[in-house]
């Protein structure tokens, strides 16, 4: 593979003396949602410990849930700040990225290896002999994220990138050839995932939990297990701020829909035995041995059949990437202009 081309190279130099790059506002109004959520959740999680805890831990127990959705809130908080103060600048050769604490700046002239990460919808990291530079793509808007795409990937020399097949697979493509007008039309072994799809997959979910957490609050006399839907209605509002109104499209060969059956019965199996275990009052110590041995069991499948299901996965992307690479190559109006 070459995908470094003089000519782009020139454009780049040429075309950008200054430019800058900031947090775009879904990233805020995320942090706004997060935060609202941490709040009420650890506000209702202390009042729920307090009036159900034994009298001498009800007040470690709220501090703890307290502390816990504090941290939570303040990484909220930090979403929103970072909307405000964090920006990526490209002035001539150098990159300077302003973040919440530090400011780094690296000449591209002086940039020793380039690693696309595939991360967190896709990512950059530049690295120098001094310093290091890490640009999170999902930070800004979709034609800003291909913009830094082409610049970096026809700027830089092909020696010092690395992963650059499975990126070019998995976010550089897909990225360029999407149309927000446009429903996403899947091909064989495709998927279109929609708000719509996962409503039907999470509002059972919801439903099953919230009676489940009814049944154990009632047997028990345990409030706190009437909380217990508010992690699947979390995963909810997750993915329909995640999730665009047109859907997109994933990859389901027969390596996913294993690994997705599996998942599911993973996960049915670990509810069905977590609510014998608080349902069943077995001897002790007998009791905990089997807790602890039904939690190694479950976990050391779970580790079995992710890393078979993993392998599998990889061979495929890599065989993709190779055709993703020759798609991207065949582009040819997409020097590095401005927006």
């Amino acid at each position: 593979m070459n995908d470094y081309d003089p000519l782009f190279t020139e454009i780049a130099e040429s075309a950008i003396a200054f430019r800058e790059f900031r947090v775009r506002k879904k990233y805020r109004n995320q942090g706004i949602l997060y935060l609202i959520f941490f709040l009420l959740a650890g506000i209702g999680s202390a009042y729920g410990m307090w009036i159900d805890a034994p009298p001498d831990r009800r007040l470690y127990g709220a501090v703890f849930m307290l502390i816990l959705f504090s941290f939570l809130s303040i990484a909220s908080l930090w979403m929103i700040l970072a909307y405000k103060y964090e920006s990526l600048t490209i002035q001539h050769k150098t990159i300077i990225h302003q973040g919440m604490i530090l400011k780094k700046a690296i000449d591209l002239s002086n940039v020793k290896q380039v690693h696309w990460k595939l991360g967190n919808k896709g990512g950059i990291t530049l690295k120098s002999l001094t310093d290091n530079i890490s640009i999170n793509l999902d930070n800004f808007e979709h034609d800003e994220q291909l913009w830094l795409i082409r610049y970096f990937q026809s700027t830089l020399p092909e020696s010092v990138q690395q992963n650059w097949n499975l990126f070019c697979s998995k976010i550089a493509l897909p990225l360029r050839d999407h149309n927000p007008d446009k429903i996403p039309t899947p091909g064989p072994d495709e998927l279109l995932i929609t708000r719509k799809r996962w409503a039907k997959i999470l509002v059972p979910i919801i439903l099953v939990t919230t009676i489940l957490g009814l049944i154990v609050a009632w047997q028990l006399q345990s409030p706190r297990f009437l909380l217990a839907p508010a992690t699947s209605i979390m995963i909810s509002l997750i993915f329909c701020c995640m999730v665009p109104k047109q859907g997109f499209v994933v990859r389901s060969d027969k390596h996913d829909r294993q690994l997705v059956h599996f998942l599911s019965w993973w996960f049915t199996v670990g509810t069905i035995v977590f609510f014998i275990f608080k349902l069943t009052e077995f001897p002790e110590p007998q009791n905990t041995i089997a807790v602890y041995c039904s939690l190694f069991v479950w976990t050391v499948v779970y580790l079995v059949q992710l890393h078979r299901s993993s392998q599998a996965i990889l061979q495929r992307d890599l065989e993709n990437a190779k055709v993703a690479v020759h798609k991207w190559k065949e582009e040819k109006d997409c020097e590095p202009t401005s927006i």
